[in-house]
């Protein structure tokens, strides 16, 4: 189906058409593709994507076209509006991935096949299609039919094992951070499968399967749980902010603030201890016994981090940082929103980049620029659809519906 460009009628080379049935939990692995370069298409059920009801709002007033979230996760996709559980939608459905080459999709594993369309069914009328499956426990094994939201993925992941203090009960991450790397992976998935299937595969598509579980136990693999369990038959245990293996290590209270600091070899010991007794004049930290490396230092960390928090809250944070910088000493601001805007680090690299949102009238919003920084590709700025922005561009002038059949189909609830 020709495509064309929006603005000078003329035929384009099509990007890859990939269509986005995800929910909030896997909306990012259309946004990363969307974002440099694919043809995204969001199809929605007729009454929106329930994340669009997700808050929050500007104003704190509700709307379904100005959830921040929403805005967030579909920056760069268009929209569409399609009833998949109505027969006729499902036959529009089937006419749009005739000519698509990825489908993304998060529902339980027996949802689409149930619908007839699922991946046996899809290839059958595209045999290049790549359909990647995004699910808390994946497409096999015993949990594949559980539900599980962020804190459920946590929990069963391990992650919550290692996070938050030796003496207080496991905790999650801040935010919904078990969604993004299965998304991160279903993408890197999908890109080598479009590589295979174009350069070498025949032309063949695949089903890629990827495991919300599985895909955050790989982010924790640098605290060795499995490792440690295999030798010793130990769990890790949680440390807080600080170390066992770097010490001191951690976040710690400062007059305005948190500073984050870590010190590791022998020098940066003597540098530090060296500016406490300056400062506090306590003679204790000059004791040779701390000297050395990290391990030296391991049994006495309870007086160690004594020492420090008398010494840290004698400065703000910006002077610990420069002048630890200074010394030679990794010293570094723990950030809060305000201070990640206004860093000229981040200003300087061109890290955000704005977007108007001028039809949901919530004016202009900052976005972080996306994954990698390059000269040839760079991230587009078009802002997340309204719904169903795209329903006459999509059927009318790729499926070649007439503006009677789109105005049928609205009438029906099909779209």
């Amino acid at each position: 189906m020709p495509r064309f460009d929006d603005y000078t009628g003329e035929h384009l080379i099509p990007p890859y058409r990939i269509l986005d049935l995800t929910d909030r939990r896997a909306a990012f692995c259309g946004r990363l593709l969307a974002d440099y370069g694919a043809d995204v298409v969001k199809v929605e059920p007729p009454k929106g994507d329930p994340s669009r009801r997700q808050g929050p709002f500007p104003g704190d007033a509700p709307d379904d076209e100005r959830s921040l979230d929403f805005m967030f996760f579909n920056t760069n996709k268009r929209s569409i509006t399609l009833d998949l559980e109505n027969e006729g939608g499902r036959a529009i459905f089937r006419r749009l991935v005739a000519d698509a080459d990825v489908v993304i999709e998060s529902y339980d594993r027996h949802y689409l096949p149930a619908l007839g369309i699922g991946y046996e069914d899809l290839r059958a009328e595209n045999p290049g299609l790549i359909l990647a499956s995004i699910t808390p426990f994946g497409g096999s094994g015993e949990w594949a039919d559980y539900q599980g939201d962020d804190l459920v993925v946590m929990a069963a992941s391990g992650y919550m094992q290692i996070t938050g203090e030796p003496d207080e009960p496991p905790v999650r991450q801040g935010n919904e951070h078990s969604h993004y790397p299965a998304a991160q992976y279903a993408a890197v998935g999908i890109l080598a499968a479009l590589y295979y299937r174009d350069f070498g595969g025949g032309g063949v598509g695949q089903h890629i399967d990827v495991s919300s579980q599985e895909a955050l136990i790989t982010y924790y693999t640098d605290a060795h749980p499995a490792l440690l369990w295999r030798t010793l038959g130990q769990n890790v245990t949680r440390v807080g902010t600080n170390s066992t293996l770097v010490i001191p290590l951690g976040a710690y209270p400062c007059k305005d603030g948190w500073i984050a600091a870590g010190v590791i070899t022998p020098r940066e010991w003597d540098n530090l201890a060296e500016w406490i007794h300056e400062v506090t004049g306590n003679d204790e930290v000059l004791n040779e016994a701390y000297r050395g490396g990290n391990q030296d230092r391991a049994e006495h960390i309870d007086i160690i981090t004594a020492l420090f928090l008398e010494f840290a809250e004698n400065f703000t944070v910006q002077e610990l940082f420069h002048e630890g910088q200074r010394r030679n000493l990794v010293f570094l601001p723990v950030n809060e929103v305000a201070d990640l805007v206004g860093d000229p680090q981040l200003a300087e690299s061109g890290f955000w980049y704005d977007i108007n949102h001028e039809d949901a009238a919530v004016g202009t919003l900052r976005y972080p620029l996306g994954i990698f920084h390059s000269e040839e590709v760079s991230a587009r700025s078009r802002p997340a659809p309204t719904l169903g922005a795209d329903n006459a561009a999509v059927y009318m002038g790729e499926l070649s519906l007439s503006a009677d059949e789109l105005s049928r189909l609205r009438s029906e609830g099909v779209i």
